[in-house]
């Protein structure tokens, strides 16, 4: 019987590595070719991908550089822009001057003031104030129209129906790994 669990836990042990290297391959693909993150006023995924000429107006137009452009190794996607808001925020412009360069209308302008990217959430272990000191770089800096964060108890807390996903409070954190976590949108 000893031997049986010696066994289960052997190959509980063995799978534990593999699993561990899948999570980290499909962490980085995810984090280089992330989905659901289009620039804001983004058509449906297969309209867009009909409508986009890959010709990088949207990328040139984003005052902030925020708007990226998928490399030759995306596939299908190559060449299209995609924000990537935990390395560069989406500052939410006014009038989107990203969708507002593209002719062929893969993106339209949109009516909101606000476009979602995805949402985020706060790593107790390493936020600051979680662990004794005053922080709130992360405070005051959600786009007007989606007060996502807030504080309680000086503790920064993420209302998941007003977060886009912009960026910013990611941006501004000082801890090393970022104590904020962006999480993609689901499927649409």
């Amino acid at each position: 019987m000893a031997d049986l669990e010696r066994r289960k836990l052997l190959r509980a042990l063995l799978r534990t590595p593999a699993q561990a290297a899948a999570t980290v391959v499909e962490d980085r693909l995810s984090r280089r070719f992330p989905l659901e993150r289009r620039p804001p006023g983004a058509q449906p995924e297969a309209t867009f991908l009909s409508l986009c000429t890959k010709c990088g107006e949207c990328s040139n137009a984003c005052p902030y550089g925020s708007v990226y452009v998928y490399d030759a190794e995306a596939g299908a996607s190559a060449g299209t822009p995609v924000m990537v808001p935990d390395e560069r925020p989406c500052l939410m412009c006014e009038g989107f001057p990203c969708a507002a360069a593209c002719e062929p209308r893969a993106l339209v302008v949109p009516t909101e003031t606000v476009w979602p990217l995805g949402s985020v959430s706060v790593r107790e272990d390493l936020c600051f104030t979680f662990r004794g000191p005053e922080c709130g770089a992360c405070g005051g800096l959600c786009p007007p129209g989606a007060q996502a964060l807030s504080f309680r108890r000086n503790q920064p807390q993420i209302d998941l129906e007003q977060c886009m996903g912009c960026g910013r409070c990611i941006d501004a954190c000082p801890t090393m790994p970022k104590a904020i976590e962006l999480h993609p949108l689901g499927p649409a």
